[in-house]
């Protein structure tokens, strides 16, 4: 079934062609440089019933961790019920025929997590950490093949959110990874900081067996597909239902393209951060979001940063999204706070994380009775954003009662010339973007 969603559903949101700005034709295209592949080493990873394939797994890429391909056998259920470490790779394909299983059981989880070595990612520590360069995780194209399962639904049910595990860790220079499948996830997926590296045809299953949107009985919190972190990165081919971004790009990342997917459930779209938690100094530059469905989703296009960070967010386009019953198309806050711990605190660095050169172009679609464009903007912070050609109206109403939210008075001076539309807690309002 995977294979006819990733198919049919990954369709190129056609738009107008548009000059495109120099950063944006400067992006890496995902052709990194291979390793020669002469005399590599076969590799057959060992399974045991019963028992846990993870020390067997881990000497397996011990043994065969330079100029080596190694495959996870057809038709075979691993049973990775300890956290490992694949590292110190140099020139190694990774072919998971089989399937990969996690311990069924959340106690089980917990203490593993709370003794795991791996160095941790951007929101928690990974399961399994993957470090080297020239390597290639290929999945499958069968239904039962690449798949990485979690057996999250019963950590969603109890909404269990301690010592939870990140998937994995895809920490290389020059590497791929292709036909994976995430089925369950307990939380987020992978996290990306390398460099160079292309992915393709990712499947991610994120959706509570008993849940909609509109009737959550279980929620699978921070489901995220992936944390792009690193340069040169490549996302071709997307079909994923998240309870949180299916992309996430956070501090660090620079050239990074995400195009050609589908986000559904109650996903939170396509994201930059979140970025400058606890005053932190962020950076992230040149990120390209292009030809995606949204269906379902709270976001389209989300920018977040917390009160009080310091750092810039710069060159980022959000270009060619199709909307389906989504909440809120367009949304950028400068000043998010944890609403689960009270109020908004006082800004006291009396700054946030700057944004520059925002492009939001050719969104079409519905969405639910809400905004389309919110802008929680930090006075003088925000310069350079842009929005045409959005063309989204609520269900079963008309185009004109589209609105907005956005403050004026946060502006820069000479912003609202620019911006596309105008700045106001209401109707949505197109206006010419002057030169």
């Amino acid at each position: 079934m995977w294979k006819l969603e990733l198919g049919v559903l990954l369709l190129a949101l056609a738009g107008e062609a548009v000059a495109k700005p120099d950063w944006e034709r400067r992006l890496w295209n995902g052709q990194s440089p291979r390793r020669p592949s002469s005399n590599t080493k076969k590799c057959k990873v060992p399974h045991t019933a019963n028992a846990d394939d993870a020390p067997a797994i881990v000497q397996v890429f011990k043994d065969c961790n330079v100029n080596s391909e190694i495959t996870f056998q057809k038709n075979v259920a691993y049973n990775a019920w300890s956290p490992m470490k694949w590292d110190n790779l140099t020139n190694v394909v990774i072919n998971i025929e089989g399937s990969i299983h996690l311990p069924n059981n959340i106690t089980a989880v917990q203490q593993k997590v709370a003794s795991n070595p791996n160095p941790p990612s951007s929101y928690a520590i990974p399961w399994i950490y993957i470090q080297g360069s020239y390597v290639q995780l290929k999945g499958s194209s069968s239904d039962d093949g690449g798949a990485f399962h979690g057996y999250g639904q019963q950590w969603w049910d109890i909404g269990n959110r301690t010592l939870r595990p990140q998937l994995a860790t895809f920490n290389v220079t020059n590497g791929s990874i292709s036909k994976i499948k995430v089925i369950k996830p307990v939380a987020w997926g992978f996290n990306v900081p390398g460099v160079n590296i292309t992915i393709k045809d990712h499947f991610v299953d994120a959706a509570p067996n008993n849940s909609t949107r509109d009737s959550t009985v279980s929620f699978p919190f921070n489901t995220d597909g992936f944390n792009m972190a690193g340069q040169n990165i490549l996302l071709d081919g997307y079909y994923g239902h998240n309870g949180d971004d299916c992309v996430s790009v956070v501090h660090g990342a620079n050239n990074i393209v995400a195009k050609n997917g589908y986000c559904g459930f109650s996903s939170h779209g396509l994201s930059i951060g979140s970025l400058g938690r606890n005053g932190f100094e962020s950076s992230v530059s040149n990120v390209l979001f292009e030809n995606w469905k949204m269906e379902g989703a709270v976001y389209g296009a989300r920018f977040k940063s917390w009160t009080g960070g310091r750092g810039l967010a710069e060159n980022v386009t959000w270009r060619n999204i199709e909307t389906v019953n989504v909440s809120t198309p367009i949304f950028i806050t400068q000043n998010y706070y944890d609403q689960d711990k009270g109020p908004r605190p006082n800004n006291t660095n009396q700054t946030s994380t700057h944004v520059n050169n925002f492009l939001f172009e050719n969104f079409h679609g519905t969405i639910n009775p809400n905004p389309t464009i919110i802008f929680d903007l930090y006075n003088g912070t925000a310069t350079g954003i842009h929005v045409g050609k959005v063309k989204v109206k609520p269900e079963k109403k008309k185009y004109s009662d589209t609105t907005v939210i956005c403050d004026p008075t946060t502006l820069v001076a000479g912003e609202q010339d620019t911006l596309g539309f105008k700045c106001q807690r209401g109707p949505y309002v197109a206006t010419p973007i002057a030169d």
